[in-house]
């Protein structure tokens, strides 16, 4: 008998086989090969810039919009106003009885103003624009909407001027 231990057929403890991945496993995380040129691809960066610039466009026309929707007078009349003419009392080519400003209607458009019922100027002519200002003073005391001056409309503006319109939110 020997002492030897046969070796034919094994293989030495410390003599292992090279290590062999499994088919079904995956490979550790690789990195893609890069590009020529090291760097993302022209085609995206164009991409992006593209895209950043048409939402820069869209959100700068969305402020243009509201601003000029926002700086437009809110409609305070109840006749529709047009953009092609402006807006001033008409006057017949030729009036039987021309029009004579007022000392008192012109006091009136100032006190209108004041309570910011009346924009237009204060030319002493019952216009439009002041009868339309009478009507909203009246809507915010209670009163029948004319548009004609009476006590109950002379006492509703004294009293506003007095004390401020608590309609005018301030």
């Amino acid at each position: 008998m020997s002492t030897q231990p046969d070796t034919t057929d094994q293989q030495a403890p410390y003599q292992q086989a090279p290590y062999q991945q499994a088919p079904y496993q995956q490979a550790p995380y690789q990195q893609a090969p890069r590009r020529p040129g090291g760097g993302p691809s022209w085609f995206r960066i164009w991409g992006v810039v593209v895209a950043a610039a048409v939402a820069v466009a869209l959100v700068v026309l969305a402020v243009a919009l509201w601003h000029s929707h926002s700086s437009q007078a809110p409609a305070t009349s109840a006749t529709p106003t047009s953009t092609s003419a402006p807006v001033e009392p008409t006057t017949p080519a030729s009036p039987v009885h021309p029009v004579q400003p007022s000392a008192a209607v012109m006091k009136l458009q100032q006190e209108l103003g004041q309570l910011n019922y009346y924009e237009g100027p204060d030319d002493g002519i019952m216009g439009p624009q002041t009868i339309q200002a009478i009507k909203y003073l009246q809507r915010d005391a209670g009163l029948p909407q004319t548009g004609q001056m009476n006590a109950a409309t002379q006492a509703a503006l004294a009293g506003f001027l007095e004390r401020g319109n608590n309609q005018m939110g301030g």
